[in-house]
This record gives structure tokens, C-alpha cells and sequence, in this order.
């Protein structure tokens, strides 16, 4: 999927969903997160959803990486390749 894809699907639920979802472990795509700029919500962020609070999200670095670009996660790793 695409890294803008992913940023949008990390800030839709939690990371442990997401990794249930396709089969992976989420710190496979915790780290597929951090080695391509892509924010992650805090510790909490969740609970505070489910709580009537307002949260921030943060918004996509693309300093480093195109929003376009393609990440690939496995239970080996991640890799990336230009859009």
C-alpha cells in the first residue's frame, strides 16, 4: 500500500487491529512506520477516543518520502519503493 494509505490506516484504529487484519505482528508494522516517517498515535490514543476526548493526528512527513510511494510489509521486514 501506499505510505499515505498506511498513515491513514494507522490513524483509523489501533495497531494491534491492523496486524490482525493481515496476518502480521504489529510491531512488524510499527517498524515498517518508523523507518518511513510515518507518525504513529501515543500510547493512550485509543483509550482517549473511547473516552469522548479530542485527540490530534498527526499529519504525513514527506520530507524523506513521497505520500505515493509504495510500502511493503512481511513478517521479514518492510521495504519501500518510489511511486
Amino acid at each position: 500500500m501506499s505510505r499515505l494509505q498506511l498513515h491513514d490506516l494507522v490513524w483509523s484504529k489501533p495497531m494491534t487491529e491492523i496486524a490482525r487484519q493481515f496476518g502480521l505482528r504489529d510491531q512488524h508494522i510499527a517498524k515498517a512506520c518508523d523507518g518511513v516517517d510515518i507518525a504513529r498515535p501515543r500510547a493512550g490514543h485509543w483509550q482517549k477516543i473511547e473516552h469522548g476526548k479530542s485527540v490530534s493526528r498527526s499529519a504525513l512527513n514527506n520530507d524523506r518520502f513521497g505520500a505515493g510511494d509504495i510500502v511493503a510489509i512481511d513478517a521479514s521486514g518492510w521495504s519501500i519503493s518510489r511511486a
